[in-house]
């Protein structure tokens, strides 16, 4: 980008966040959330509560250094009052902050969200996405979210997406494929109508280079000519990931943007879109790879953040 055009233009970071069951303490009669109330097997407390809220906070502070991201989707997190008191009880009140939130299908209360700066973005319209409930194996899976807006004076498409697990043999790799065609052909029928601007982020339950989202997103395609949907988190495999089970690194969270939008995102300010500050890493000597800091592991609390690590994109935009 030339000087002059710098000189226009202000940097945003949007960000994605597993914020490792963030549940209210106290108990809602319509989700499953028994193992995360007060007096519960796990003793999820307010002081505990609270602590995670301010430290959830602190890492969206430290990863915008003090200025605070523009948007930031989430998964996990149980409640609109959970939201609230992050916007609102948190150090993230001085962004000003609103959330878009909907109460999905998944049985433990564990939805999707986004929080956005009023100042920044301004909401055109969002809509709840359910999953076909005849895809379904096993239990309700995670509804999707989708926001379009104005941030800066750019038009945005954003989906946020956390995928079905791997659990049980990995039985839902089907609906996972599923929810993907499915978040794919709406992204697409957007790029069709001229909406260039889409970003598609979120825990996908699946590695980047894996073929589930090779094929869902129609990602393999761009090594032959110019692709509709590019993934930032690909340059990262076998170097790091945002996510450790039984002793590998995953990288399950990602951001999936149109090919349209690359061109306004800062892709040279650093080696990769993960944010891994000290503050975030278990630091257990027993670790032999880089962990995130779990709240807990298994029934033991740890005191941590999130057993994932937020993941995030520079957009360039003009400045207001």
């Amino acid at each position: 980008m030339l000087l002059p055009q710098l000189l226009k233009s202000q940097t945003e970071i949007i960000a994605f966040h597993n914020c490792e069951n963030f549940f209210y303490p106290t108990n809602d009669s319509l989700s499953k959330d028994d193992d995360f109330t007060i007096n519960s097997p796990r003793n999820w407390n307010w002081e505990r509560f609270n602590l995670k809220k301010d430290l959830l906070a602190k890492t969206y502070i430290a990863m915008s250094k003090g200025n605070l991201p523009s948007i930031i989707g989430l998964c996990e997190i149980e409640s609109d009052r959970v939201l609230s008191a992050l916007c609102d009880d948190s150090p993230l009140k001085k962004g000003n902050y609103e959330f878009i939130h909907y109460n999905s299908s998944d049985i433990r209360g564990m939805d999707v969200a986004m929080l956005y700066r009023k100042d920044k973005f301004k909401v055109i319209r969002h809509e709840n996405i359910v999953v076909d409930k005849s895809l379904i194996i096993d239990e309700p899976t995670r509804d999707i979210l989708y926001v379009n807006g104005i941030l800066n004076k750019v038009p945005l498409h954003i989906f946020v997406v956390h995928a079905p697990s791997r659990r049980n043999q990995d039985r839902n790799r089907p609906l996972r494929k599923a929810v993907f065609d499915l978040i794919y052909k709406k992204a697409k029928e957007l790029y069709d109508k001229g909406e260039k601007n889409i970003i598609i982020m979120g825990d996908f339950n699946d590695n980047p280079w894996d073929k589930t989202i090779q094929e869902g997103f129609k990602l393999a395609k761009y090594y032959n000519h110019t692709p509709t949907f590019v993934n930032l988190m690909n340059k990262d495999k076998d170097k790091r990931g945002s996510y450790t089970y039984m002793g590998k690194m995953l990288n399950f969270d990602q951001m999936i943007v149109s090919y349209d939008l690359l061109q306004k995102i800062d892709t040279a300010s650093t080696t990769s879109h993960i944010f891994m500050q000290d503050f975030l890493i278990d630091n257990n000597p027993n670790q032999t790879m880089i962990t995130p800091f779990s709240t807990y592991k298994g029934f033991k609390y740890q005191g941590g953040i999130s057993d994932h690590f937020p993941i995030y994109l520079k957009l360039i935009t003009p400045k207001n």
